[in-house]
């Protein structure tokens, strides 16, 4: 009872006491660790939370905010160092599509650490329902292909794509386009091209995904009845001057498309036609000419009805031009073909005694056929090589021979009676 009645008597005494001491030892801990406010060195990323399925964030969503943080200075190292350490997120639970001013949480998984500041604090989303529609693939041509040429109907696949995002932003598709440049194009065209979705007036939407993305388009590009293309010879008449030679010859273009009303005209070409003469004759320097070309009765040159011709004189060594037939290898089996003309001119150039012993055999021109594996009429450039050193192809005319490819097997020719 004695004690008791002394501690009642002493009670506000050792309360005193007891908060006084309480005040030193937190005054002494601060001392030695006080608290510093900092930004929090990383933006923090902004989570979302709570939100109903179905719904997407269309607008208004920072990626991250700036934080601000009181904590001792002893723990800061461990704040920075930790990624996980504050997390920003908004919660929109129980929200539905609409706009709304929401506030940005932090939760700090350290203690003792204090939220100062938040930026921004608050922030407004539009919320709104995701949606998805299926859209045909349009394909836009750009441009035009080349004379005498027209663009069929162009083939995608595959055909339609999903078009998803924020109803409201899917509701103003209007279609979705592939722009596909048939510029001057001769040949079908093969691409994969991404896809874009506008709006009615043509402007493209934003905030929509496309699936697929991309799309592979096919443009076939066919030549119009009474058309075709041909490759151009040229026509050299003369010598050029005693000690000189000729380096290379060069025309542009090296084919031209070629008209008649009457389709079966331009079919009987050769495959080729040729210049008017160019006469070299003493020549000691380069020639450039323009020449007409040389036309049956009835058929035209779409454009210019003239071509470049450009010949390379120079100084000798030596040169000589020689016919070679032309050879076709690598054809499919079941098929064979014509070639117009059937020999090229090629120009040698090397020293002279090799070149006035040059048999025929040694100059060879091919055509190789391995890639073309069906029936049709091609353009193609023969490859020329000389089997002896030191002679060189200086150039062959024409560039490029007309290869006509059939099914089956080529009709014998009658032998010539004696």
């Amino acid at each position: 009872m004695k004690l008791l009645r002394w501690f009642l008597r002493n009670a506000s005494t050792l309360i005193f006491s007891f908060v006084l001491a309480l005040i030193v030892w937190v005054s002494a801990v601060w001392s030695e660790d006080p608290n510093e406010v900092r930004v929090y060195p990383s933006p923090v990323t902004v989570q979302v939370r709570g939100l109903a399925d179905g719904l997407m964030v269309v607008k208004g969503l920072p990626r991250t905010v700036k934080v601000s943080l009181r904590a001792p200075r002893s723990l800061w190292p461990q704040l920075t160092a930790d990624p996980n350490s504050v997390l920003a997120f908004v919660d929109l639970s129980g929200l539905s599509a609409g706009v709304y001013m929401v506030p940005v949480q932090v939760r700090l998984m350290y203690r003792p650490v204090q939220l100062v500041e938040v930026v921004p604090e608050r922030v407004e989303l539009v919320l709104d329902y995701n949606a998805q529609k299926e859209f045909p693939v349009t394909v836009s041509l750009a441009g035009q292909a080349a004379t005498g040429y027209y663009a069929a109907a162009p083939r995608v696949t595959p055909p339609r794509v999903t078009v998803e995002g924020a109803s409201g932003n899917v509701s103003k598709v209007e279609k979705v386009v592939a722009r596909v440049s048939i510029e001057g194009a001769r040949d079908t065209i093969k691409r994969t091209v991404k896809l874009q979705a506008v709006d009615a007036d043509g402007n493209p939407v934003s905030g929509v995904t496309l699936k697929p993305s991309q799309v592979e388009v096919v443009v076939p590009v066919r030549q119009l009845g009474g058309y075709r293309d041909v490759a151009v010879k040229v026509v050299l008449r003369g010598q050029v001057a005693n000690g000189y030679r000729i380096t290379n010859v060069t025309v542009s273009p090296p084919v031209v498309t070629v008209f008649s009303q009457d389709p079966k005209k331009v079919r009987n070409l050769p495959g080729f036609v040729e210049t008017e003469p160019l006469d070299i004759s003493g020549a000691t320097d380069d020639i450039d000419a323009r020449l007409r070309l040389t036309l049956p009765p009835g058929v035209s040159v779409v454009g210019d009805e003239t071509v470049l011709v450009q010949v390379g004189v120079a100084a000798i060594e030596s040169s000589m031009t020689m016919s070679v037939p032309v050879e076709v290898v690598g054809l499919s089996p079941g098929l064979y073909a014509e070639v117009a003309p059937r020999n090229v001119d090629v120009i040698l150039a090397g020293p002279v005694p090799l070149l006035d012993g040059l048999q025929p055999s040694a100059v060879r021109a091919v055509v190789d056929l391995s890639k073309y594996n069906s029936p049709g009429v091609y353009q193609i450039a023969p490859e020329v090589e000389v089997l002896k050193e030191h002679v060189r192809v200086e150039s062959y005319l024409p560039v490029k021979v007309e290869v006509t490819v059939k099914s089956g097997s080529p009709t014998p020719t009658p032998a010539s009676k004696p």
